[in-house]
């Protein structure tokens, strides 16, 4: 039945968009509906139209997809942090396979035949996280969550299923923990960072904390067995509770014998098995030996760089933010590694297309989710490396990026692998092999 205005209307699902809707079509016109699947008979209740595409979500399942399945957040469909608890896990891979092939494909890049799945425990996987606070005295105080989707409202958390588990049970007490505070207005967000040796979490707060605020966090980190940071305003302000009880977080790279140390704030992988099997993959996917040298672009904190380091003669990482420039040199030292070395350099600035890294025979990227087109052009043309490794959290620049290597480049795509970095979630990680053509 066609839509009228704003009534609802019942529509057969096509497929899931990039961002896990449901998709429709009626009377010509592309319709996104929240919490259905593939194949259901829904009712969508419409929320907002535009020129080319309308949004809706479903009110009524008429007819379940036997992939449905009952999520195990009480939250899910309101809470921001997830959108795909709704499907069976093993059909939530699937999508993400069907979606990185389709935008290769839009590309015009051809895939391998075999394309490689990087899985694991697709539940508590999340070691970092950015969680909202509000105070909402008409909804009974602070609530403390993540983002609604599509909103700026906090969606109140008891409990989160991914989130990691040193975290989950304190979730509940947040609320009032911060409710005893001397600003309960002045603190939008708590930031979470889990490593091997503990869990870090920083409150973020926009007036001063009082003696009597830092004493109940004080309390709380003791009794909850956390490590408590306070911001007052930009990375540089961020401070332990007590600077004597607060050691520096790390995770391991065990295949590599590698304990990497970072900071609460520095960005590391969301989930660390999946991390740990990217490494693996992309180090054997390059297969250095010591007379090979490696270029390991965008390279954070050295979770690549120390890996190859082990396997290779010599490792260059570069990376624009030089605080993490100088904590791959200290893990770098830290783990007994010599033959890396670090480069803080902007590789989105002008100046990249002239620069010169010396000569490396196989290159690592790893960049943010704009890609790396014009980095990879003076790279690919001016080192002319054997292989070319790719990791992405962007498939639709990575396509891009490799329609590039694989045309004027002068590359072949040779492996694929798609990572479920985020379970649950419409977020896709995957990683590419590029080999020069002969």
């Amino acid at each position: 039945m066609a839509p009228k205005s704003r009534e609802p209307f019942d529509a057969k699902i096509g497929g899931l968009s990039h961002d896990g809707r449901g998709v429709t079509r009626v009377d010509g016109k592309v319709w996104f509906v929240e919490g259905a699947l593939p194949g259901e008979k829904v009712i969508v209740k419409p929320i907002r139209g535009k020129r080319s595409y309308s949004l809706g979500i479903t009110e009524t399942i008429l007819d379940p997809s036997a992939s449905r399945v009952e999520p195990r957040c009480a939250a899910f469909g309101v809470c921001g942090g997830c959108a795909l608890q709704h499907l069976e896990y093993p059909n939530q891979l699937a999508f993400k396979k069907g979606s990185v092939i389709e935008t290769f494909g839009a590309a015009g890049v051809q895939v391998p035949q075999d394309i490689l799945q990087l899985q694991a425990e697709p539940w508590a996987y999340r070691r970092r996280a950015r969680l909202g606070a509000r105070l909402v005295p008409k909804k009974g105080g602070v609530l403390v969550g993540f983002r609604e989707r599509n909103k700026s409202f906090i969606t109140p958390l008891t409990h989160c299923p991914v989130i990691h588990p040193s975290v989950d049970p304190v979730l509940a007490r947040m609320p009032q923990l911060i409710g005893q505070l001397s600003i309960p207005d002045q603190v939008p967000q708590i930031e979470v960072a889990a490593g091997e040796n503990g869990t870090a979490l920083v409150f973020r707060h926009l007036s001063p904390l009082t003696e009597s605020d830092l004493s109940l966090l004080k309390q709380f980190a003791v009794q909850e067995g956390l490590l408590i940071y306070t911001q007052s305003k930009g990375p540089e302000t961020v401070i332990p509770l007590d600077v004597s009880a607060t050691p520096e977080l790390f995770y391991t790279l065990k295949a590599f014998d590698l304990k990497i140390s970072f900071s609460v704030t520095q960005f590391v992988q969301v989930n660390s098995a999946i991390n740990e099997l990217l490494v693996e993959t992309a180090v054997d996917w390059l297969a250095p030996n010591e007379k090979d040298g490696v270029l390991d672009l965008f390279c954070g904190l050295g979770n690549f760089s120390l890996a190859l380091a082990r396997r290779a003669g010599q490792v260059l990482g570069v990376e624009g933010d030089e605080s993490l420039v100088r904590k791959a040199e200290e893990n770098a030292s830290a783990n007994g590694i010599n033959n890396a070395r670090f480069q803080a350099r902007d590789l989105f600035s002008d100046s990249v297309l002239d620069w010169d890294p010396g000569h490396y025979s196989q290159v690592l990227v790893d960049p943010p989710r704009s890609g790396a087109l014009d980095v990879l052009k003076n790279i690919s043309s001016r080192l002319n490396p054997d292989r070319i490794a790719y990791v992405s959290c962007n498939p639709a620049t990575l396509a891009r990026d490799a329609a590039y290597l694989t045309g004027s480049g002068g590359y072949r795509l040779t492996k694929l692998a798609v990572a479920d970095m985020f379970p649950h979630t419409a977020h896709i990680e995957s990683a590419a092999l590029f080999e020069r053509s002969a």
